[in-house]
């Protein structure tokens, strides 16, 4: 006969079978096909006398409310029509690069504090709206949970997430703060990129607009503007995105911006250019990506500042100039 489901106030599952409500001591965890369990910790005679099992599975879709909690709506079977879904009350903890992780408090019959995890497996991603997002990995669809809203750079370059919670029992707000481990990259134009340190397929790709067309290595920075959770791009809502580095110039490679993030960690963006030396020793760089196509950035260097970084590679462009008796323009390919 179909049976309902719910979960308490102190994270246990409730069965409700007859009429009759029935909270049943457990733990919820994540399976590997992202099923949710919830084991049943009680008797064999008292799973007997209400002809429970020793364990629950449920499959459904995976949501994420506006309180941050977890709740799944269940698949149509053996469960009541009117089943609402499962919201299991589960704080967001840490955001990896192929899971989403919760931790879990439940208290037993005896007044007992448990603290459990639930992992969520899948793929990061940037949606339409530039907002972070989280594909729970399913034989079908994924599961999509979004955290609504904007989202920032921390002192290290790092995407963080601030989001606050409201804890039902004493009706306290709390804030906390999901950070995500990766490095920027910009491949194509008005796109900026954040990869996954371990090299999953996890990856935000948002869609940006340049700040300004001409780049200054002295001040050291790249900014975009972007537009978080807006439907209409509107310029007035949009904020600045600003990556701080260092400028260097490699003749095998091209261009080469380095960003430090956390613990020191220095990774850097490569860039093809073309490369124009022009009347008054002003040195542009046009920057391209790996298949050769305009990224929509030009970094300018005051002949001054590029012997200091490359006193060869300035005389070679003078000399070339020199030769054409023209503007010169070099190609500076990856």
């Amino acid at each position: 006969m179909p049976i309902n489901y719910s979960v308490d106030k102190n994270n246990r599952l409730v069965i409700r079978k007859r009429g009759k409500a029935l909270p049943v001591n457990g733990n919820f965890s994540v399976d590997s096909k992202n099923r949710l369990i919830y084991c049943l910790n009680e008797a064999p005679a008292w799973r007997r006398k209400y002809h429970l099992p020793g364990k629950v599975v449920f499959c459904g879709t995976w949501k994420l409310n506006d309180n941050y909690d977890l709740e799944l709506e269940l698949q149509q079977g053996r469960v009541k029509a009117e089943q609402e879904p499962l919201v299991i009350k589960a704080k967001i903890i840490s955001a990896q690069a192929d899971k989403l992780v919760f931790e879990i408090k439940s208290v037993d019959n005896n007044g007992l504090l448990k603290l459990g995890i639930l992992q969520l497996t899948g793929v990061w991603q940037a949606d339409d709206l530039n907002q972070l997002s989280f594909a729970v990995t399913k034989t079908g669809n994924p599961d999509i949970l979004t955290l609504k809203g904007a989202w920032q750079l921390n002192k290290n370059q790092q995407i963080s997430y601030i989001f606050q919670r409201v804890e039902l029992k004493t009706k306290s707000k709390s804030s906390s703060v999901i950070t995500f481990s990766g490095f920027w990259q910009i491949a194509v134009k008005d796109r900026l990129s954040y990869i996954f340190s371990t090299g999953t397929k996890s990856r935000f790709d948002f869609k940006v607009q340049f700040e300004t067309p001409t780049v200054y290595p002295q001040k050291g920075v790249i900014k975009y503007r972007i537009g978080i959770g807006l439907k209409e791009q509107r310029p007035d809502k949009q904020k600045i995105i600003s990556l701080y580095g260092t400028w260097k110039i490699n003749r095998r490679i091209g261009l080469i911006f380095e960003i430090e993030y956390a613990h020191g960690e220095i990774y850097a963006m490569e860039f093809a250019a073309e490369v124009r030396l022009s009347q008054n020793n002003q040195v542009t760089f046009a920057l391209k990506n790996k298949r050769g196509e305009d990224l929509g950035i030009t970094v300018t260097f005051t002949h001054k500042l590029l012997k200091q970084l490359d006193s060869k590679f300035f005389l070679r462009l003078k000399y070339s100039r020199q030769e054409q008796g023209a503007d010169i323009g070099l190609s500076f390919p990856f």
